[in-house]
């Protein structure tokens, strides 16, 4: 089959996940187009695709789980027997359903999944867990998944007769309730309003950027990872007490899995 455009949509609050959809995008080589939907005010984002785009949906993994927002995002886009590869970020601990489940999602809104990865990043909460990742060996295992599928659409006659890919995870999927901590300002806050502009669900105020709406908060770290001043950070105490738990049991390098 032919393909004119790549069309990404992505959800990026601490910034890695879109780098890794911007590799995969040039290796690809396409006319790319690209919706980053991280900020509150992208959530009215739609986009429609034909059968000669290939949709890519890239997401970061929170809790083994596809977060919500990409799930209502989902809402908004049209396909028409789609290709889509499915990309999850998680952090070096573990990816368990998140890659089925957006596969059941995109096949629901009329998109045909043709890959799937899961690919490592340094762990947005526990930032001592897969520090510098993606890395070199990393960017080549982007590298290898792009010319798979690429491979992969040259030799598609008709993609309705393609086999759904078998991917790892469970249904009913895990629950995940989100975790208690919530990072707030400190007294380096100059006010700048970069996590304002940034924070995916509004939950911090312009008026006073230092405060958190922990009721609203889902604790992307997208604050932490945009703020000039490195002024926005957890309870430091009970982060520290989590990380070196998290770290001994998580911290040994794991590699990306890709289906095609």
């Amino acid at each position: 089959m032919e393909i004119l455009k790549s069309k990404s949509v992505f959800f990026s609050p601490a910034r890695k996940t879109g780098e890794i959809v911007s590799h995969f995008v040039s290796y690809l080589g396409y006319d790319a187009e690209k919706y980053n939907i991280t900020s509150y005010k992208k959530r009215d984002t739609s986009v429609e695709f034909s059968s000669n785009d290939l949709a890519v949906f890239a997401y970061p993994v929170y809790g083994g789980r596809v977060p919500e927002i990409m799930v209502k995002q989902l809402d908004k886009m049209k396909a028409d027997n789609t290709p889509a590869v499915i990309i999850a970020v998680y952090g070096n601990r573990a990816y368990e359903d998140a890659l089925l489940e957006m596969q059941n999602l995109a096949k629901e809104k009329g998109f045909i999944v043709i890959g799937a990865a899961a690919f490592i990043a340094n762990h947005s909460i526990m930032t001592e867990v897969a520090v510098n990742r993606p890395d070199e060996k990393d960017k080549e295992k982007i590298k290898d998944f792009a010319a798979a599928v690429k491979e992969k659409i040259k030799n598609i006659e008709d993609i309705k007769n393609i086999e759904q890919l078998q991917l790892p995870g469970d249904y009913p999927y895990r629950k995940y309730n989100g975790i208690p901590l919530k990072p707030t300002g400190d007294s380096k806050c100059t006010a700048c309003g970069a996590c304002v502009q940034n924070c995916p669900v509004n939950a911090i105020l312009a008026e006073n950027p230092r405060k958190t709406d922990k009721t609203k908060c889902i604790t992307c770290m997208g604050c932490a990872a945009i703020c000039p001043q490195d002024a926005r950070h957890l309870n430091k105490i009970l982060h520290f007490l989590s990380e070196i738990p998290f770290k001994k049991k998580y911290g040994a390098r794991k590699e990306p899995e890709t289906f095609v």
